[in-house]
Order: structure tokens, then sequence, then C-alpha cells
């Protein structure tokens, strides 16, 4: 808390050791760096994320979409009702600009798979943009049969020259697309493991609930601004005679519009630092939520289970007979490959197709 006249209000103060962090992100986002870049580059140094875990480019891309960085609170902006969300200028110190904010969110728009790569989007297959070719550095990319009957990842060069143009495998897409999940499940979420993502579910709840916590308390002060500018208006009309009425009734229509938004939005983050609260308190459910989180793999729409495979795998490169999935961070002590963040399989007669492809 700190001191602002007769009222204190809450207020955050500067890590500065995290500052330099945030900064540097959003000055290297500036810089054309991705948001894998980035988080290898971090990763190299030895800089840990909030959770005292490696980056991955999902969690550089929170920290470069988070307004909260300016020193703006948002709240409300996926509101059911419609209404419009409350935004709190100066709500907290700010560790970059709100211009520098804009040119990155500009950026992160212009690089978006939907805008840059809308056929990637879309594609029915887990791996699109994954897989590629050791030998002519192409794409694998999905192809249907003509009767829709089987499905395969096929080397673009053999698609478009034909065969005998690329020494790339055709694989059966199903059984090779399993192949990869399986590996992920393997060497992802082992024994070891498990405690970690127990922890790291404990820890993000937490800072949910510090979050929330401090929010609840920037509206609650809110509120108490705006009820003392009413209780002025309303002084102000009681002891004058030459009152302005219809501009004194717009300024107070204001003033109770944004109350009345601020006590919604108040009621909404105690409502949620209760649920945070509650759940947070109960280890027993997040043990049992991380140990059902390679469900994930089986059970979510495509769209989800691409986008958490590709959070943890950055390419797989296809030669004959064999595969190298390369993740984007080192695996549990107690995986297939502790450690490390490659792994060679075999392909098996299960995994290629027996079909050709392209013209003779």
């Amino acid at each position: 808390m700190v001191q602002d006249g007769p009222k204190k209000r809450p207020r955050l103060e500067l890590d500065s050791d995290s500052s330099r962090v945030v900064r540097r992100m959003f000055d290297m986002s500036e810089a054309s760096k991705s948001t894998l870049d980035i988080a290898r580059i971090l990763n190299d140094e030895g800089i840990t994320s909030p959770r005292g875990k490696p980056w991955g480019k999902t969690s550089v891309h929170a920290i470069l979409i988070n307004e909260t960085y300016t020193g703006t609170l948002v709240w409300g902006v996926n509101s059911k009702d419609g209404a419009d969300p409350v935004r709190v200028e100066n709500a907290f110190p700010a560790i970059i600009s709100t211009d520098q904010f804009s040119r990155v969110s500009k950026l992160l728009r212009s690089r978006a798979p939907r805008i840059v790569n809308p056929r990637r989007v879309a594609s029915p297959f887990l791996l699109s943009g994954l897989v590629k070719c050791k030998t002519c550095k192409r794409a694998l990319t999905g192809q249907t049969s003509k009767y829709a009957q089987f499905t395969y990842y096929v080397c673009q060069t053999l698609m478009k020259q034909g065969k005998g143009s690329c020494d790339a495998p055709r694989l059966n897409a199903r059984r090779f697309e399993e192949l990869v999940v399986e590996r992920v499940r393997s060497n992802v979420f082992t024994q070891s493991s498990i405690p970690d993502l127990v922890k790291a579910v404990e820890e993000e709840m937490d800072s949910m609930v510090s979050e929330h916590r401090k929010r609840v308390q920037t509206i609650e002060s809110e509120i108490q601004d705006v009820t003392k500018q009413l209780d002025r208006i309303w002084r102000y009309i009681a002891t004058r005679d030459d009152v302005d009425v219809a501009t004194t009734s717009d300024r107070m229509a204001q003033y109770q519009d944004r109350r009345d938004r601020l006590e919604d939005a108040g009621a909404n983050a105690r409502d949620v630092l209760a649920q945070h609260r509650s759940a947070l308190g109960d280890a027993g459910a997040i043990t049992e939520y991380a140990r059902e989180m390679d469900d994930f793999l089986d059970q979510s729409e495509l769209t989800e289970r691409r986008a958490f495979i590709e959070s943890l795998v950055k390419e797989i490169v296809v030669m004959p007979g064999a595969a190298l999935i390369r993740y984007t961070m080192p695996m549990p002590d107690d995986s297939w490959i502790p450690g490390k963040v490659t792994e060679t399989v075999t392909l098996d007669g299960s995994a290629l197709s027996s079909q050709t492809t392209g013209g003779s």
C-alpha cells in the first residue's frame, strides 16, 4: 500500500531483475526475434520463467500480450453480458511504454499463423508444419487418397517431381501421428515429471490468486474514488442556486455508470478469487489433474492437440527408415532420452505406406 493524500492505494512494486528481462523480451520481439527465438536465448543464458521453468514460445507470447506491463489494469474483456471492459490506467508501475506494447502487438499479429499461413491452420493433419525431409529440406505435406480412404505425409519434392526425385519415405498419417504422440507421452509424462506438473499447477493457481487479489484491491480503490466524486457533486448541488442542471446530470450519470461497471467487475473478481482459493486448497484434485494431462492428447479437439504438440515439439525430420523428433526443451531424467532434446525413432512397416507417389 502507498499513501495518496488521505487514503492508501494498493500498489505493485517492481522487481528490478524481472523488469529487465521483460523489457529485453519486448526489445527482442521488436528486433524481429520470434517467440521461439526469445525462449531459446533466455534458456541458453540460464534465465528461467516466473515459475522457475525453462521458457517456451507459449510463455513468451503470454508476456508479450500482457498489457499489465504498461501499468494498465484491464478487467472484463470477455464479459458474458457484452459490457465494455473496465480499464484503470496507472494501476501498476509501468515496465514498458504503451507505444512499444502497441508496436509489439502489431508485430505479433502480423506473424500469427492465421495471417502467415492459413492453409497450415486449416490442415486436418495433427503434425502439419512440423514434419520435414532431411534430404531436400522440404516439408512433408498431408495428402488424402483419391477416395478418402487413406491419408499420408508426403515430401513436397515427391509430390511435384514424382518417383525417384527424393528418398523420403511416404508415411501412413494415422500411424505416424500415433507413433509421435506415444513418444511425446512417454518422454514428457513420466513419474518424475508428475510432481513438477503438480508444482507448476499450484504455482500458476497461487499466482492467479495473488493477481486477482490485487485486482480486487485496485477496483475497490477506484470505486471509492468514484463514490467520492459523486458525493462532491451532490454537495455542490446542495449549496448552489446557479447549477447547470444538464451538465451536472450528465456528469453524475457518467460517474454512476462507471461505479456500476466497477462494482460488477469487483463482484466478478471476488468470485474468481474465491474459486481459485478453493481450488488451491485441493491438492488431491491438482494431483489427479496432472496425472490425467496426457489424456489431452487423445480427447481434445484437433486444433488444441496440435497447439499442445507444437509447444513440446520443434520439428520432426524424416529420413529413410527413421525420424528425428526435436523437442523444445530437455526431457525429464526418467524419460527415454534423459536431458536430451532430440530422439531418433525407427520407422517400421506400420508407419510406412506401401503406396507410391507421383509419376515415373
